[in-house]
C-alpha cells in the first residue's frame, strides 16, 4: 500500500509561486555540498515539505509566515535569526526534517531510518509477571475475544 500525504488535504496548500520562493529558503538553509544535493535539488520544497508537514502540521504557520515575509530569502532568514529566533528555528527544523526523510539523502548518510528492532523477552521475564498472582484471574478465565467479521479485500 502506498500512502501519499497531500498538502492541501492537511490545510497547507502551496501555490507554484510559494514553492518557487520556498526553494530559495530551503537552499539558503541547506546549500548542499560534500556530494549531497541542495535542499531544492532533493525536492524539499516540492515533495518532502508536504510529508514533513503531514507529520508536524503545527509547523505550517511558521513556514507560511516566512513565505509571506517580503525580501530575499537570505535577508529574511538573517533577520529572523536575529529578531525572531523561534520562527527561524522552527523553519530550520521542518526543512532539515524534510531533507532527511528523503530516502536518497538518508542512504547517502548511511542511515536507514527508524527500523523495527527485535525485543525478545528475557528467559525468566514471564515468571516476574506470574509471581505475585496478578494474572491468575485472567489465566483462569481463559481467552475471550470477539470474532472479526468476514472481510473481503477489494
Amino acid at each position: 500500500m502506498n500512502i501519499q500525504i497531500k498538502g492541501k488535504d492537511k490545510g497547507f496548500d502551496f501555490s507554484d509561486a510559494d514553492r518557487d520562493r520556498l526553494a530559495g529558503f530551503v537552499d539558503a538553509l541547506i546549500a548542499g555540498g560534500a556530494g549531497f544535493p541542495s535542499a531544492s535539488e532533493a525536492d524539499v520544497h516540492t515533495v518532502w515539505i508536504d510529508r514533513a508537514l503531514g507529520a508536524r502540521p503545527d509547523l505550517f504557520p511558521f513556514v507560511r509566515q516566512v513565505l509571506d515575509t517580503p525580501g530575499e530569502p537570505q535577508d529574511v532568514l538573517d533577520r529572523l535569526r536575529s529578531e525572531e529566533e523561534s520562527v527561524f528555528d522552527e523553519l530550520g527544523f521542518i526543512v532539515a526534517g524534510a531533507y532527511l526523510i528523503n530516502p536518497k539523502i538518508r542512504k547517502g548518510f548511511g542511515y536507514p531510518g527508524i527500523t523495527p528492532e527485535k525485543n525478545p523477552a528475557f528467559p525468566d521475564e514471564a515468571e516476574a509477571y506470574l509471581a505475585d498472582g496478578i494474572l491468575d484471574r485472567v489465566i483462569e478465565r481463559g481467552p475471550i475475544y470477539r470474532p472479526t467479521p468476514d472481510f473481503e479485500a477489494s
